[in-house]
């Protein structure tokens, strides 16, 4: 999707963003459109986009059918503003706004929706995170720990073989130190594991469909990150996660680069 397809997205939901009446386009649709802009915004890293985005659906979380989507999106935008922003040098302090934004919103998802897999496990990964920039502050860092290990602890009671509950169960093997249960070796399997079972995108669905480009997307970043990189594996898996998202930026311009750089480095020894 390019900036002007985005833009018009955004005008599109603009004019939807109605009270109820004749001619309103239906919330499921509005949020279908907005699930394609999100996921474009995030896969381009369009902090902008992202965040208008998030603006324009934001009055959808009070629908009684689908506000617990609504909220998921837009917890999903303040996310991917701050995982996109990591990466573009984003201060601690708008980390820390973007994630707080994002794990009310997906807080209130599961609340509207008790059997809501998705959202527990998303706001698992954000409270796991947040206390990683809570570490000044040890009560503060204790509870977000102790939140993020309950909600993914529900996530995988819920939906056990769910493609987003499995890449932040492979998040916590790959980030937690081997105290706390990390272990990159159960990453890698549990990558795997999200790309077997990882469906194609479903267009005109509202739901949450995403995690076969983030399946290998994980791997090729874990295998890279190895005491002795699997420099192969990393370059096969970080191509393949481009050639189902080729406008990512993280893996074109970020990742792909790491990897090759390695690989030089390598060759220098």
């Amino acid at each position: 999707m390019t900036s002007k397809s985005v833009l018009a997205l955004l005008l599109l939901l603009a004019c939807c963003s109605v009270p109820a009446g004749a001619g309103e386009q239906p919330v499921k649709d509005q949020l279908i459109a907005a699930k394609a802009g999100l996921m474009d915004a995030d896969y381009r890293g369009d902090l902008a986009a992202l965040a208008s985005l998030r603006t324009q659906i934001a009055p959808l979380r009070d629908d009684p059918a689908l506000g617990y989507l609504a909220g998921y999106w837009t917890g999903y935008a303040s996310w991917r503003v701050a995982i996109n922003g990591a990466n573009a040098g984003m201060t601690h302090d708008e980390l820390k706004t973007n994630l707080e934004l994002a794990v009310t919103d997906f807080e209130s998802s599961f609340r509207k929706k008790a059997d809501f897999a998705d959202a527990y496990a998303a706001a698992s990964s954000i409270h796991g995170w947040l206390s990683n920039l809570y570490r000044d502050n040890p009560s503060t860092m204790k509870s977000h720990l102790e939140s993020s290990a309950r909600l993914l602890k529900k996530a995988e009671e819920l939906e056990p073989s769910n493609p987003r509950v499995l890449w932040v169960r492979g998040g916590v093997f790959l980030f937690a130190p081997p105290a706390y249960g990390g272990s990159p070796e159960r990453a890698i399997e549990t990558y795997h594991r999200q790309v077997d079972v990882s469906g194609p995108l479903t267009p005109r669905s509202p739901l949450p469909d995403w995690g076969k480009a983030e399946a290998l997307m994980s791997l090729a970043y874990a295998h890279l990150s190895q005491s002795a990189p699997d420099l192969k594996a990393a370059s096969d898996e970080a191509r393949a996660a481009l050639h189902l998202q080729p406008e990512w930026h993280y893996v074109r311009d970020i990742l792909i680069p790491q990897i090759e750089a390695s690989r030089k480095q390598l060759a220098k020894q």
